[in-house]
């Protein structure tokens, strides 16, 4: 058998089996594509949303505007404009919130190239989509993403079910630095990520996010639903040069006064390594966002606002909220490099009380605060 054969061999880390990983999104399937012709080279990529308990009657803040006040920022004509988000997930629905700003789709599933053949057959890219730049088109202008002007780049690297491989993955983040300068893309938004279990060095998503990172792109993912648990953190969330975001609740109140970490949200130190993780918070319980209709998600027991809008939870909701808000922050100075920027977003954070950093963080991501530090060292030519 090839197994036995191999497993001996020095640079095998680990076979993974397919009993190994569950689907974040729905823990009852196990992922059904594992190629045992791959071995350790594999590993099934998860998504991070949790689904949403809210009543059918009660209404959700738009937690991007009454919780984080970025119309704050809007009004000072920062909006994501001419900055491109790439949202490397289940591929991006032509939502008409977002559908005049998907500049280029990219399918490493089923390759169904080209922005006229955009779609999301599972829901979850969709929603992260909204939450970086949604413009509220079919909600009067509520429930928009923090850079509700900024272009959209959607890389489907998982399948209907949720799920993928790591060699996908990898190409997406490739990909982006082969083709950041042609549709000026300057974020990843990445929520998705596997059980971390070798250290950050040999791990080759963190490679690739270390590679994006020095060719000047800002990388923001998920940190995974693992919680309560401490040591929980997925990988590529494991990187050190990775904006790593955790889900707090905002308890459906504009108050932070009231907030605590999300109850699922992973909590750090990264299993191996033991590095200091998350980096920061973002809402991430309830949160509205656009809706794939038809699609997997949309055929689950989720709660939708009408047509156009559903609700999810997880930390996959909080990493687009974040990757918006690099976008403004970018959007305010150009100039910045990916490390100054997670730095912005971490020393101008608001804390969370009675919350570890494990938890949470810095805290809770600012962006009136963080955009206008990015603006005060451009005054400064910093």
């Amino acid at each position: 058998m090839i197994i036995e054969k191999i497993k001996n061999l020095p640079f095998l880390k680990k076979i993974f089996n397919k009993q190994d990983y569950n689907t974040v999104s729905n823990p009852n399937k196990i992922i059904d594509n594992f190629n045992p012709n791959t071995v350790s080279y594999y590993k099934p990529i998860e998504l991070t949303n949790q689904k949403s308990k809210l009543p059918h009657n009660v209404h959700r803040i738009d937690v991007i505007k009454e919780v984080l006040k970025t119309d704050e920022v809007w009004k000072m004509g920062i909006t994501g404009k001419d900055i491109t988000v790439a949202v490397i997930d289940t591929g991006i629905y032509p939502h008409p919130d977002v559908k005049n700003r998907i500049i280029e789709f990219v399918d490493f599933v089923n390759n169904k190239n080209g922005v006229e053949n955009a779609y999301d057959d599972n829901g979850h890219g969709t929603h992260c989509a909204g939450l970086v730049a949604g413009d509220g088109t079919k909600a009067n202008g509520n429930y928009k993403g923090p850079a509700y002007e900024a272009n959209l780049i959607g890389i489907k690297v998982l399948d209907k079910m949720g799920s993928g491989s790591l060699s996908n993955i990898i190409k997406a983040i490739y990909w982006c630095i082969q083709n950041k300068d042609k549709y000026n893309i300057r974020v990843l938004s990445m929520s998705l990520g596997a059980n971390s279990v070798i250290k950050e060095k040999d791990d080759l998503l963190a490679k690739a996010v270390q590679d994006a990172t020095k060719a000047g792109l800002v990388v923001v993912i998920a940190a995974g639903n693992s919680g309560p648990l401490t040591e929980t953190i997925g990988t590529p969330g494991i990187s050190k040069d990775a904006i790593t975001v955790g889900a707090y609740d905002d308890k459906n109140t504009p108050s932070l006064d009231d907030d605590t970490p999300a109850f699922f949200t992973s909590k750090g130190p990264t299993p191996v390594d033991k590095a200091k993780k998350p980096d920061i918070s973002s809402p991430g319980v309830e949160v509205v966002s656009l809706r794939s209709p038809g699609s997997t998600i949309d055929k689950e027991p989720v709660i939708h606002y009408g047509d156009y809008y559903t609700l999810l939870s997880g930390t996959s909701m909080a990493t687009p909220i974040v990757a918006g808000v690099v976008a403004l922050i970018l959007q305010a100075n150009p100039n910045l490099t990916p490390q100054q920027v997670k730095e912005i977003i971490m020393e101008t954070a608001t804390p969370v009380k009675d919350a570890s950093h494990y938890s949470v963080g810095n805290g809770l991501i600012n962006p009136v605060a963080a955009v206008k530090k990015a603006l005060e060292l451009k005054n400064n030519h910093l």
